[in-house]
């Protein structure tokens, strides 16, 4: 553990040579060695290093979480794209249920963690023991990109916790008004009521946070602007035509395959936060994203406004696949009528 902590990756290599497993629990931090090394900084080469000699993906720290998780909470991009990279599956669960993409919403931090993820076919729509999900998490701490990311994706705005209360109803009790405009502006329902027979208004109303409620009052669905484009997926991994569920989700093992075949889909609409706040803001946010010039060349925004798409990534994966069946059921027929 102290060669992984000071990133000394040839003492690190000696002794996993020498037969070391790397999948043990550090007595006194409950820590494993890749759970360590992806809470540092620089330390994808350490990483790297443990999964060839033998560390587990999936393997969890005393505490149930694996190194996914730990990445995120650390807000530790590097590590969690090298994680990625090598096979992990963006839908390990820790122990209480949670996967890394609910942590990213709770968290915060770095929005391009939360982006990968879901650019990596992270599943949406993880639910805690309270039926929160990562979309109620974001507006409750007011992680707005988040928030965005996750609309993109298709997050469901009308999904509800154990209280009846929506991602709106969230917004408007603790008072996250750039969350909440976020989600009217998108089409969120400001007439669900929860549990208590109350909507997103009379919340804010009886929270005390009454500029919110006048947002919530005079928003006009002539205001709402759906999503024009479908989200970029990575080609690292292959879709599989049942259920439209992608195999790394159904593979919830350590030694993940390394070497399956990318499948050319086509690149879909990226960023979603260029286009998803009004325009007054995209100006801001473009130049931003110039300047910081991020790596991943399918992430990085083409700016293009006149693709007609408007349906969700799982709808829009649901009827390719539609269209795929029925393809397949007209030629067995042909070849049956010969």
């Amino acid at each position: 553990m102290e060669y992984v902590q000071i990133l000394n990756v040839e003492k690190v290599c000696r002794l996993l040579e020498k037969g070391l497993d790397p999948n043990f629990h550090d007595p006194d931090t409950g820590e494993c060695p890749l759970t360590m090394a992806t809470q540092l900084e620089h330390s994808a080469e350490v990483i790297k290093v443990l999964k060839n000699g033998g560390a587990h993906l999936d393997f969890r720290t005393r505490e149930g979480m694996t190194a996914l998780h730990k990445a995120i909470r650390c807000r530790n991009h590097i590590a969690l794209m090298t994680l990625l990279d090598l096979g992990a599956s963006p839908d390990y669960k820790d122990s209480r249920g949670l996967t890394p993409l609910y942590h990213s919403a709770m968290v915060g931090g770095d929005p391009y963690c939360c982006e990968l993820l879901l650019h990596d076919y992270a599943k949406v729509g993880c639910v805690d023991e309270n039926g929160w999900q990562e979309i109620h998490q974001a507006c409750r701490y007011g992680h707005v990109q988040h928030l965005e990311h996750l609309l993109f994706y298709g997050a469901d705005m009308t999904s509800q916790n154990a209280s009846g209360n929506t991602a709106l109803h969230i917004c408007a009790l603790y008072n996250q008004e750039s969350c909440a405009r976020v989600l009217l502006f998108r089409g969120a329902s400001k007439e669900i009521r929860n549990y208590n027979s109350q909507t997103a208004f009379q919340v804010a109303i009886i929270a005390g946070n009454f500029e919110l409620a006048e947002i919530i009052k005079t928003h006009k669905e002539s205001d709402v602007v759906p999503f024009r484009e479908t989200p970029s997926y990575t080609k690292r991994r292959r879709l599989t035509g049942a259920g439209g569920l992608s195999s790394p989700r159904l593979l919830q093992r350590s030694a993940s395959d390394n070497n399956l075949k990318a499948e050319s889909h086509p690149s879909y609409s990226p960023v979603p936060s260029l286009r998803s706040l009004p325009p007054q803001l995209l100006v801001q946010m473009q130049e931003a994203a110039v300047g910081a010039g991020v790596g991943d060349s399918s992430l990085v925004s083409t700016g293009s406004s006149r693709s007609a798409h408007s349906r969700s990534p799982s709808l829009q994966r649901v009827q390719e696949e539609k269209e795929a069946d029925v393809h397949t059921l007209r030629r067995s027929s042909r070849s049956k009528s010969r």
